[in-house]
């Protein structure tokens, strides 16, 4: 007779763990892997690139000068948010139809991240680390790629280089400068905004086409320049007031506000 110690125990059915919630295996780029995904999305958006590059090419001819540097400034955080990642990716992509190396690309803005300086980097431009080292008046051709910017920004960049020559070795990425004209009293953007005011009429303003993938980023964007015929003899158009101080005009009226595009 088989000893009771080897018995077998009653079979007992075990059910299967339930996964737990919340505990899944996405895969955590890094921001130059993201950059990378959105420039593959941006690129191949049927023929909206070559556009963007055409206007730029059109810009540059009419105003017969070879931009040798790009400001760039109120990009947003390209580590956090989708549609600033999207205007990284143009800016890279302009400057490589202009001939212009990333190491003479500039950029500021108070919300960029370690992760966004450290892209950055690893692309080759170089990021402005202080406000009080941005350097608004240029002192060559130069690309301003400032993707909705707020109108003090664009005021205080205007003011800088206020005079024929540097307005005419410029070209701008930037909120039509004619849609402030629409949206606002005239009254108080000739107070407060006399440059952008007095520019936005006679600046030739070249929209960049509406983007599928990526339809925030771009609204409302053109390529602008001044030429050089369009410009005032006037003294009256050339004399400004005193700059107005910064803390006073933050918060004025501007065209509808953009959505940033989160991750």
């Amino acid at each position: 007779m088989q000893s009771d110690k080897f018995a077998y125990e009653p079979f007992v059915r075990v059910n299967p763990r339930k996964k737990r919630r919340g505990k899944t295996n996405k895969e955590t780029l890094s921001p130059l892997d993201l950059l990378r995904r959105t420039k593959e999305d941006l690129y191949t958006d049927g023929t909206w690139i070559s556009d963007c590059e055409e206007r730029l090419r059109f810009a540059l001819y009419d105003m017969c000068i070879k931009p040798r540097k790009v400001l760039c400034l109120g990009l947003g955080s390209p580590s956090g948010s989708r549609d600033a990642r999207a205007q990284l990716a143009l800016l890279s992509r302009l400057c490589s139809f202009a001939d212009i190396g990333l190491m003479n690309v500039c950029l500021y803005d108070p919300v960029f991240t370690d992760a966004d300086k450290d892209l950055f980097r690893a692309l080759g431009m170089k990021c402005i680390d202080d406000k009080k080292n941005v350097q608004h008046s240029l002192d060559c051709p130069t690309i301003l790629y400032m993707p909705h910017c707020d109108l003090v920004l664009y005021e205080t960049v205007l003011r800088a280089n206020w005079s024929r020559e540097r307005l005419c070795s410029m070209v701008l990425v930037a909120n039509n400068f004619y849609d402030y004209l629409e949206y606002n009293a005239i009254s108080k953007l000739e107070a407060e905004y006399p440059c952008l005011t007095r520019l936005a009429p006679i600046i030739e303003s070249c929209p960049l086409p509406a983007s599928e993938s990526f339809s925030t980023a771009f609204n409302s964007l053109s390529v602008q320049y001044a030429k050089r015929t369009a410009l005032s003899d006037d003294d009256t158009f050339w004399e400004l007031p005193l700059a107005r101080t910064l803390n006073a005009v933050v918060g004025a009226n501007e065209i509808p506000s953009q959505d940033t595009g989160a991750l």
